[in-house]
């Protein structure tokens, strides 16, 4: 048998993932921001790289340790690329050597994501979370470091380490950070529809986005839909966009009063088989009532995560 050429896509993403260093989220956001390499498409949808591709991606991860930006390095032929990398390095040797990754533990991202929100210093928030995502899986960032990040942002509120404009800076970051994460995972063809949103009076966001999010990461297509949603918009979102399920996040307490009934017009609209759940504190709170009519409360993204599992729909 010949050999295959350096040019015939054999390579799938995990295997690139190995050889390059690069995570597969990393690999997808730079094709669609910077179309660093356009892997082929098998008709499931699923990535195969060439050598040619590996050789450019793993030339680009050392051109951006050594400083460069991505969109400068997309930009290069191969032979330019190798010349740059050659010289960057030449330049640097004895005198520079990249920094340990943000991203080496769950623990050193939190620590200094929290530095971050204290500091007011939201660019770096943003940073420390994209970077952590390259080099961990996004279920591990979600779970070990955004949700513990919000968490300790309410801790540090009530202690008086940080106030208001803190927390209206960090949130804009976190969201940020999620809508890329979201642009970033690859759910395939023929992956089952999530709908993640807010229910009418709650404007808090980033629970839902949450939600969206690990949905696309355990196989689902995750659709973000926004904050403070009433119930017929909701119902006439999910028939249109003939979701699965829909993921709905309650937490705030002034809303307590028309949840109950703001829920069960949902639950009421929707088709049967369209599950329906919910999570945040307040939803916690009122979850005896809320299962005895038929609505799914999950107290935890582990818990959530687990229930897309459970439903048979993994990829």
């Amino acid at each position: 048998m010949k050999d295959q050429k350096p040019d015939f896509p054999r390579h799938p993403i995990g295997i690139v993932a190995r050889r390059t260093g690069l995570t597969p989220a990393v690999l997808r956001a730079w094709e669609r921001r910077y179309g660093v390499v356009l892997p082929l498409r098998t008709e499931g949808g699923q990535r195969h790289y060439s050598d040619d591709d590996v050789l450019r991606l793993s030339l680009l991860r050392r051109a951006t340790e050594g400083g460069r930006r991505i969109s400068q390095g997309a930009l290069f032929s191969m032979e330019q690329l190798q010349r740059l990398v050659t010289e960057d390095e030449a330049q640097h040797r004895g005198s520079w050597a990249p920094g340990p990754p943000v991203g080496l533990s769950a623990v050193g991202v939190l620590e200094r994501a929290q530095r971050a929100v204290e500091e007011m210093n939201s660019g770096e928030l943003e940073r420390i979370l994209t970077r952590g995502a390259m080099g961990l899986p996004l279920t591990t960032v979600l779970e070990n470091v955004i949700v513990p990040l919000l968490g300790g942002m309410g801790t540090a509120w009530e202690k008086g380490r940080i106030g208001p404009a803190h927390e209206h800076l960090a949130s804009v970051s976190i969201r940020r950070f999620l809508e890329w994460a979201l642009g970033t995972v690859d759910e395939g063809k023929g992956a089952p529809v999530l709908l993640a949103a807010t229910p009418a009076g709650e404007r808090h966001e980033l629970g839902a986005l949450l939600s969206a999010v690990s949905g696309a990461a355990e196989g689902w297509k995750g659709i973000f839909l926004g904050p403070d949603l009433p119930a017929e918009e909701i119902v006439s979102a999910a028939i249109k966009l003939e979701v699965r399920l829909v993921a709905l996040a309650c937490f705030d307490p002034s809303t307590r009063q028309a949840l109950p009934g703001e829920i069960m017009k949902i639950r009421r609209e929707l088709p049967a088989d369209i599950y329906l759940v919910l999570g945040g504190p307040l939803a916690v709170s009122e979850e005896e009532a809320l299962m005895a009519e038929g609505v799914e409360v999950l107290g935890t993204l582990e818990g959530f995560r687990a229930n897309l599992r459970e439903l048979g729909f993994q990829r």
